[in-house]
């Protein structure tokens, strides 16, 4: 149905970008409008979810179990408020949908193009056919770009953050904690008084810290944006041990290990790769025969669960760029400066993954019978944040 928009479904997309929003679309027909009901698709029912305002999947069937909230109409100059039901109907296989009341056809037309974004717990929608509602993005004083910018103002957690950092920074050249690859986020959080552990959640009050050496001289400098295992019981593979036996080799210690990067837009030395399967809203590793070229399937993503993760992770997060000197034990880092990123754009990744924006790690080996690994490492170039986040702030520190 979006082929039928009135509106080019990618400009609209990019004037929402800009803004850091994200939205499920929506095309009304002329049936639909009258009643101002709508199938919600897969795409909305997803967004929905993903966004913690409804979950269409655990929602019974009939009336009684109908969810009404509340829904703001964007007005060039005002919110028009209504209320929008979502349900599932007893009859068939009650095919999810949404009524977004008599407001709908007072603000649109048939085949308009119609953006539904989600901003703290509240759903607004955009007619992206409007040229006024268009317009009203870029005028900082309309009602709708108030409730966008203050969603983007800077936490006072990021205030008192951005302090303390600058005093790290002015210190100048510091002393490695640890040696090795680690050492410059480790030293960073000892010195803002973290403790070091392995949890999922932020570093420091909601906000999550990413330290990397500068990109001069380095081979790889990509940020870790989370680590997830594979669902192993959709792995053809069975497990980590079932990997390395498929695909792992025998590395300078004697142990059978797999340390490679894996990208979406070629395969890897060892013939891997990754694919997107977007009829079971899969992220695959594959192995792709150079003989045949035939792609043997090898473990799987689920990637409503990626999104889930990175969403969960990335709420706010501050990337802190260090110079370095001297090796090893000897290495020193100045913490000069910080891009700060919120929300990110989880409808971005799967096209990130296949164009190998974003890349996964496996890091494990066999020890002992089994697999040790140090995460399924998702992993981003810091050039590349604004494909996966709205535009970031950047502080220099000194």
């Amino acid at each position: 149905m979006l082929a039928k928009s009135d509106f080019p479904v990618a400009d609209a997309l990019a004037l929402l970008g800009t803004f850091g929003l994200e939205a499920a679309l929506l095309v009304p027909t002329p049936t639909g409008l009258d009643k101002s009901i709508f199938d919600a698709t897969s795409s909305l029912r997803e967004y929905l979810d993903e966004r913690g305002y409804h979950d269409f999947a655990n929602q019974p069937q009939g009336q009684d179990h109908k969810v009404v909230r509340e829904v703001n109409f964007v007005r060039p100059a005002a919110l028009e408020k209504s209320k929008v039901s979502l349900y599932r109907p007893p009859t068939k296989k009650g095919d999810p949908r949404i009524w977004l009341g008599a407001a709908t056809r007072a603000n649109a037309a048939a085949f308009n193009l119609l953006a539904l974004t989600v901003i703290d717990e509240t759903l607004y929608v955009l007619n992206m056919s409007d040229p006024a509602v268009r317009a009203s993005l870029g005028d900082p004083a309309s009602p709708f770009r108030r409730v966008v910018d203050a969603r983007r103002r800077t936490s006072d957690a990021a205030e008192e953050l951005l302090e303390l950092l600058r005093a790290i920074s002015a210190r100048g050249f510091i002393r490695t904690l640890r040696p090795g690859d680690t050492g410059v986020g480790m030293t960073l959080e000892t010195l803002l008084g973290i403790a070091a552990n392995s949890k999922q959640a932020p570093d420091y009050k909601g906000i999550e810290l990413k330290a990397k050496r500068s990109k001069l001289g380095r081979k790889d400098n990509r940020s870790t944006l989370f680590s997830k295992a594979p669902n192993w019981k959709l792995s053809p593979v069975g497990s980590a041990v079932g990997l390395l036996e498929r695909r792992g080799y025998v590395d300078g210690d004697g142990r059978l290990a797999l340390y490679h990067t894996l990208r979406g837009d070629k395969v890897n030395s060892l013939g891997l790769g990754l694919e997107i399967d977007a009829e079971r809203d899969w992220l695959k590793q594959v192995h792709v025969d150079p003989a045949t070229s035939k792609a043997q399937h090898d473990v799987t993503w689920e990637m409503p669960l990626l999104k889930r993760d990175l969403a969960a992770k990335h709420k706010e997060t501050f990337w802190v760029q260090a110079r370095c000197r001297g090796k090893a034990e000897e290495e020193e880092f100045h913490y000069v400066a910080v891009q700060h990123t919120s929300g990110p754009m989880t409808g971005n990744l799967p096209a990130l993954l296949e164009a190998g924006v974003v890349t996964v790690d496996y890091a494990l080996h066999l020890k002992g019978g089994r697999a040790r690994d140090h995460g399924y490492l998702f992993k981003i170039h810091p050039e590349n944040l604004g494909a996966l986040f709205p535009p970031p702030g950047a502080h220099v520190l000194g």
